[in-house]
Order: C-alpha cells, then sequence, then structure tokens
C-alpha cells in the first residue's frame, strides 16, 4: 500500500474544503472538548475532596468526604463513557460520508445533517453498535490468550463496520458475523498496513496537544480520512477478488487453508 499517497489524497481533500470538514466534524469536536473539560473540572473537585478527606483523618466525617469522592468518580465515569459512545457512534458515521466522498458518491454539501449520518439510518446505528459490541468482545478474549494476538484480531476486525454498511446500501443482507468474517479475510495482509498508518499519526496528536488540543480541528480530520481512504484502497482497489471470494464459499475455504499465518 502505498501509504504517502493515501494520506495526500486526503490531506488535499480536507485543505480544499476545509469549512465543510470542519463543520461535519464539529459535534464530535464539541463533546471531545466538552469530555477534557469536564475531566480537567471534575479532577480539580476531586483532589480538593481528597485533601479535605485527608485532612479530616480518622474523623467520623470522613466517612461522608469519601463516599462523595467515590459518587463523583462513579458520575464521571458514566459520563466519560456515554460521551465516548456518542462520539464513537458520529465519527463512524462521519467515516461513512468520507468513504462516499472519496468515491465521489456524493457531494460537500450540507455537513451538519452528514454528521448524524449514523443517527438518520436505522440499520447504521443498530450494525455500528451490535458490531462493536461483538468485536469488542471477541478482541477481549482474544486477549486472554496474550495481549498481542487480541491487539492482531482488532485489526482483522476493524473494517467489518464498513463491510456491512456497504453491503447495506447494496441492497445484500448479511449478518454481523459474517461482515466480521468478510474484514478478517479484507485485511489479509494489511493489518501491518493499518497499524503503521496509526503510528504516522502519532507525531500529529503529540503537536496537537501542545496547542491545547486546538489543531484537532485539523488533526481529526486529517486521520479519520485516512481511515476512510484506507478502507476504500483495500475494499475497491481488490473489489472483484473479494466479491468473488464471498461468492464462492469454496475458494474462501481454500484462501483460509493455503494462508493460515495470515488470517491473524
Amino acid at each position: 500500500m502505498d501509504r504517502p499517497q493515501l494520506k495526500l489524497e486526503v490531506r488535499e481533500m480536507l485543505n480544499s474544503h476545509f469549512p465543510f470538514f470542519l463543520l461535519l466534524f464539529l459535534p464530535v469536536l464539541i463533546l471531545e472538548f466538552g469530555m477534557i473539560a469536564a475531566q480537567y473540572s471534575s479532577g480539580v473537585g476531586l483532589n480538593s475532596i481528597w485533601s479535605f478527606n485527608n485532612y479530616l483523618g480518622s474523623n467520623s466525617y470522613s466517612t461522608v468526604a469519601s463516599t462523595v469522592n467515590i459518587k463523583l468518580a462513579v458520575g464521571l465515569f458514566g459520563f466519560v463513557f456515554l460521551i465516548s459512545l456518542i462520539s464513537g457512534l458520529l465519527m463512524t458515521g462521519i467515516q461513512f460520508v468520507g468513504i462516499d466522498l472519496l468515491r465521489n458518491e456524493t457531494t460537500f454539501e450540507q455537513p451538519v445533517t452528514k454528521s448524524f449520518t449514523i443517527f438518520n439510518n436505522g440499520e447504521y446505528f443498530i450494525g455500528t453498535l451490535m458490531i462493536s459490541i461483538i468485536t469488542g468482545i471477541l478482541t477481549f478474549l482474544w486477549s486472554f490468550l496474550l495481549i498481542i494476538p487480541g491487539i492482531i484480531k482488532g485489526y482483522a476486525y476493524s473494517q467489518a463496520i464498513f463491510i456491512y454498511r456497504d453491503a447495506l446500501d447494496k441492497g445484500e443482507k448479511i449478518g454481523y458475523f459474517e461482515a466480521i468474517d468478510r474484514s478478517r479475510q479484507l485485511m489479509n495482509g494489511h493489518k501491518v498496513d493499518l497499524f503503521v498508518l496509526g503510528l504516522s499519526y502519532i507525531g500529529w496528536f503529540l503537536l496537537s496537544s501542545l496547542t491545547l488540543n486546538l489543531l484537532d480541528l485539523w488533526v481529526i480530520p486529517y486521520y479519520n480520512l485516512a481511515i476512510a481512504n484506507f478502507y476504500v484502497k483495500i475494499h475497491d482497489d481488490q473489489g472483484e477478488a473479494f466479491a468473488t471470494i464471498f461468492s464462492d464459499p469454496n475458494k474462501s475455504e481454500k484462501s483460509d487453508d493455503s494462508s493460515p499465518h495470515d488470517s491473524k
């Protein structure tokens, strides 16, 4: 895979239509900045209560402070989890839009409406949620063997949501596990490519942290468009071969037998 070319394509598209992408990613960016602010302000509050609790020492009031401390921590965890869930769903829908843009199947119009793609289509929403839960459980179970097998499987299953969504758009009804299996097949020989692609953005995110995450206004769209383009490259460029594998179950079995190590 030509990673520099992949990134160049999305960078040119992002720079040419930055106002559109800024509005497209705005709901996710707002959630991100809100979550950072909430964590910071809650952290100050928790530190204050912790200090107060230490000051009281063995005083009976320390029990009250500890209870408040725990409630705040649980409340913060619940808030962060909810925001992360909503943000993740929104981001998946936005990646769908990125895929369509890269395929020239949609236009650079109505960015706010497109931001909520995942919530505007019930099948997208349920499919994304279910596949995320299933792949999360499978990856967790594989991680019991050791961390590395879990990471490998996480990359193998990473394209399942996109595959499921493409099937829906074509009127093809596939199951969640079938989408996951197709992702595993599609990612044969590409797991390292996706890993290296992710590594190439670490510098950008570190740089953004030095700007109080303001650079995320550009970095987050850049990274997620690259993820969308990665799928377009490996799926569309292998379109005929990929379709043949799943239209001929015997060929799929032969493919599995011929490359047992690569199916990891």
